[in-house]
């Protein structure tokens, strides 16, 4: 009896081992991703972001050139030399990993990324903006599918399915303010400008100089993206003087830990010259002390925007082929109506989010 008593136990406690084993989650094994397969689909070789932007198809500044996007030098950008210091030559250059690395996996100083990324070095070195990310690094926040790509094809950045958000650090806390701007994304309240060039002269680019007038910040544009109200910036072209602006979602590394205030954004004075005059003057050139005036403040882009935004469109009457140097003197005004005006990715506010915004904070 014993002898059967011990083997009716050691059956059981076999099968409750076995049934213990067999729910147990599996062991997780990383997959190996190969990056240098999925960096020939990236937007940092592929360049698609630009092509996209630029042509005629999607509304861009070949319309105003008629040339094709490989005259002007944009897709073959790059920095001066490769990431171990030897020098680039243009009409040579396919981007590869050596770019960012002096040998395949190391660590990629922030200092490499901002020879390519001029905007984030503007808002850095020129602009002085101030981030509550400030003392990250930015692989803190970009992961390395949003470096060397997913696998995928994209037409440009804003159409990634794997860009960073907010919420991947963040979580909305439940605020009545979080609550009620629900469909705002979380940069149209925290980020403190966007910033862009002005007036991208692109006689110059065709000589491999990128030239602009100079940055401009203070402002951020309201569109409609992914769903969301998202920031977006604007940026200007000429080309012999004919004259080109697109509307773009934008993220600048500007975020403040405090929102912007009601009325910044809710009967503005942006919005209510708007409603009053049609128009909202974007830039304003002072051609005889060679200055620009830009419009500072939340721009809500309304639905006939094409007719609303006014711009003062200025070209470089020096030698295109001249090295890029503050020279406001050899600017000079060319047209107040743009040509040709494109928004990407986005669409403009509707007549019933203009309304809201038209509201004074607190008045009905």
């Amino acid at each position: 009896m014993k002898f059967r008593s011990l083997i009716t136990i050691t059956v059981l406690l076999t099968g409750i081992m076995l049934f213990i084993g067999c729910s147990q989650p599996p062991t997780v094994v990383e997959e190996k991703t190969d990056w240098y397969k999925n960096f020939n689909t990236s937007l940092h070789y592929t360049r698609q972001g630009k092509i996209t932007f630029y042509s005629a198809e999607h509304g861009g500044a070949e319309l105003i050139t008629g040339k094709p996007i490989d005259d002007f030098g944009c897709v073959k950008c790059h920095a001066n030399t490769k990431a171990n210091g030897d020098p680039i030559s243009t009409e040579t250059y396919t981007p590869d990993c050596y770019d960012c690395h002096i040998t395949p996996g190391d660590k990629v100083n922030d200092s490499r990324c901002l020879e390519c990324h001029a905007r984030q070095r503007t808002e850095i070195a020129v602009l002085n903006l101030t981030d509550v990310h400030k003392g990250m690094g930015c692989m803190d926040c970009h992961s390395k599918e949003d470096v060397m790509g997913d696998g995928n094809h994209y037409p440009t950045l804003l159409k990634r399915a794997t860009m960073v958000e907010c919420t991947d650090c963040h979580q909305y806390n439940g605020s009545a303010v979080h609550n009620l701007h629900g469909k705002v994304y979380c940069t149209s309240c925290h980020q403190t400008t966007v910033i862009t060039c002005y007036n991208c002269h692109l006689e110059s680019a065709e000589k491999h100089q990128k030239r602009a007038f100079r940055p401009v910040a203070g402002f951020e544009i309201l569109v409609n993206y992914k769903g969301k109200v998202y920031p977006a910036n604007f940026m200007t072209a000429v080309y012999h003087n004919r004259t080109f602006v697109t509307i773009q979602p934008f993220y600048s590394h500007s975020i403040s830990k405090e929102a912007k205030k009601c009325d910044e954004c809710h009967g503005n004075e942006v919005i209510k010259n708007y409603l009053a005059t049609g128009k909202i003057v974007m830039t304003k050139w002072n051609e005889t002390n060679k200055s620009l005036s830009t419009i500072r403040g939340v721009v809500p882009l309304p639905e006939d925007w094409k007719s609303v935004l006014k711009f003062d469109y200025i070209t470089y009457i020096g030698n295109p082929s001249n090295p890029v140097k503050p020279e406001p003197y050899n600017w000079t005004f060319v047209s107040g109506e743009s040509e040709v005006m494109q928004i990407c990715c986005a669409e403009p506010l509707t007549s019933e989010q203009i309304q809201k915004l038209a509201k004074e904070f607190g008045k009905r």
